[in-house]
């Protein structure tokens, strides 16, 4: 069922802000990579992972050599300012009304910083099937994204699209799967000249309290984690959680990515000016 995306929001929330994008040259796992849309189209821009249809010309064979995979040299003509937004659909982004909300709102937000930029944003969002929307499409997609993935993120992306060469890529998602984050995190950074994970949290995944009887369940499998939320059970929850986002905020340094954390309890435009400061550049 389609859920309203007030549009209100998102654009007070874009209002006196800019998205941020990568400048200048970093370096990456394969050697340079430069940020900057400047230079003629012979210039070397970036590497990507190799798809069947490339060119076998541009493969890096110095890149194979070192990593054992294959990449192709990218050249600055092949990368358009695009801006790609992926979207988890899993079902524990739903887990309240006010985290499918924020997720909603982050990724439209996102898009409208991006189109007042003058920069080309798409949408593609996981779940039980993988849709692709540009344009104005974006809203009406975003709005009938019913959260009902049951598989981890990283694995509902493989049925998604190739990810294209873009300007910038931003992943919305509560990056509660158990898939190890540096892998992903490299296979997300592979073809962007800049990486923003932003993770979406209900109060609940960030303080459970439940009530008298009350169980810590599965989401996307149902299972019963625990027979009854204890104060120790909390207490490893949270042991727990704080240890995993400590491994993605270090794979995020890894990948050159900006990692921010965003409560559901808070509104779009305080969380636009505080907790995803990283994305923007505030005129």
């Amino acid at each position: 069922m389609s859920v309203r995306l007030d549009h209100g929001i998102v654009e007070r929330a874009a209002a006196g802000c800019a998205l941020r994008l990568p400048r200048g040259p970093h370096r990456g796992r394969l050697g340079e990579v430069r940020a900057s849309s400047v230079g003629s189209s012979l210039e070397l821009h970036d590497f990507r992972q190799y798809q069947p249809g490339d060119d076998l010309r541009q493969i890096d064979w110095n890149a194979v050599a070192r990593t054992g995979e294959l990449y192709l040299r990218v050249r600055q003509d092949e990368v358009s300012p695009r801006v790609e937004v992926l979207v988890d659909g899993s079902a524990s982004l739903a887990i309240s009304p006010e985290k499918a909300a924020r997720v909603r709102e982050v990724a439209a937000w996102v898009c409208a910083l991006a189109r007042r930029g003058g920069l080309d944003p798409v949408v593609i969002a996981t779940g039980s099937t993988v849709r692709k929307a540009g344009g104005p499409s974006i809203r009406a997609m975003l709005e009938a994204l019913e959260f009902d993935g049951r598989e981890p993120f990283d694995a509902a992306l493989r049925r998604a699209p190739p990810l294209r060469p873009c300007g910038l890529r931003v992943v919305v998602s509560d990056f509660l799967f158990e898939s190890p984050p540096e892998p992903f995190a490299e296979r997300l950074a592979r073809g962007a000249s800049g990486l923003s994970l932003v993770q979406v949290l209900d109060a609940e995944d960030l303080d459970p309290s439940g009530g008298a009887g009350a169980r810590l369940t599965d989401s996307e499998s149902g299972e019963v984690l625990e027979r009854i939320l204890t104060p120790h059970v909390v207490d490893q929850y949270l042991e727990r959680l704080k240890a995993h986002v400590s491994l993605w905020q270090g794979a995020a340094r890894r990948v050159h990515a900006s990692w921010s954390q965003a409560s559901a309890e808070f509104q779009l435009d305080a969380l636009a000016r505080k907790e995803l400061h990283e994305l923007v550049e505030v005129a």
